[in-house]
């Protein structure tokens, strides 16, 4: 049990590093020596769950560990979203969705309605990532040479407050990846507005979205922006409930030799 516990964590350290570590770093951000740290890497690599460049030694996440993933679905986050995504479609009384990216389409993954009579039914709206909440968060969230590549490309103005500017939307983006929501109020339609915040893993990457989009005629944007106090509240509930129950259990159980075989 204690091998397993020390592997899984080495392998959510390397899924972890924004640059794929060596076998002495991930022994010690797991907190585990490093011959047990080569015998376990060894196992996930024949496992196909982290793969080593033959070059620099260094490791990243396998193809398994997508197999795996991609067998399990969209179920697991569902299910652990579900909580959250009623308490806050009972505090704000809204229509509030759970949503990720599928490369560059936003997919609807769950939703609970409010009871007001006029509702917005984002699956049936389409349109481009700077007029959205939630397409804005998506685009604060892509690399540097992503971001100024999206930049550089024409956009289409749908309504006046729609950004089309790259300066104000670069403006726009930077705001919204150190605040961790955005907003849209009137950019893609006059009729309704929304806001939406990012739900991270341990690496600071989006996992999800939680998103509200309302009729515009019952909010104004500081009402609307109002909103973003029990969002992102309710997307760091749910970040907590995706992460490891206990990430640091390793390092926190110094090993003896390798007498945690």
């Amino acid at each position: 049990m204690q091998s397993v516990e020390r592997a899984l964590s080495m392998l959510e350290e390397i899924a972890a590093s924004d640059v794929p570590p060596s076998a002495s770093e991930v022994a010690r951000r797991a907190g585990v020596n490093r011959a047990t740290a080569w015998r376990l890497l060894n196992t996930l690599e024949h496992f196909h769950l982290v793969e080593r460049e033959e070059r620099s030694g260094r490791y990243s996440v396998g193809y398994g560990a997508s197999r795996i993933a991609a067998a399990s679905g969209d179920r697991p986050l569902i299910r652990r979203a579900r909580p959250v995504l009623e308490r806050l479609g009972t505090e704000l009384d809204e229509r509030v969705y759970l949503q990720v990216f599928s490369g560059d389409e936003m997919v609807v993954l769950d939703e609970v309605h409010g009871s007001h009579p006029v509702q917005v039914d984002i699956t049936r709206i389409d349109g481009p990532l700077h007029c959205k909440s939630v397409g804005k968060l998506h685009l604060a969230f892509l690399p540097d040479g992503d971001i100024e590549e999206y930049l550089a490309r024409p956009r289409e103005r749908y309504t006046e407050r729609t950004i089309v500017d790259s300066e104000l939307l670069r403006a726009e983006l930077s705001r919204a990846r150190a605040n961790r929501y955005a907003v849209a109020y009137q950019e893609g339609r006059l009729d309704w507005s929304g806001v939406g915040a990012v739900v991270c893993d341990r690496a600071d990457r989006p996992l999800a979205y939680l998103n509200v989009t309302v009729p515009s005629y019952r909010y104004t944007e500081d009402m609307l922006r109002e909103l973003s106090t029990p969002m992102l509240a309710a997307a760091n509930e749910l970040q907590q409930r995706l992460a490891p129950e206990n990430p640091d259990t390793a390092a926190a159980t110094p090993e003896r030799g390798d007498g945690g075989r």
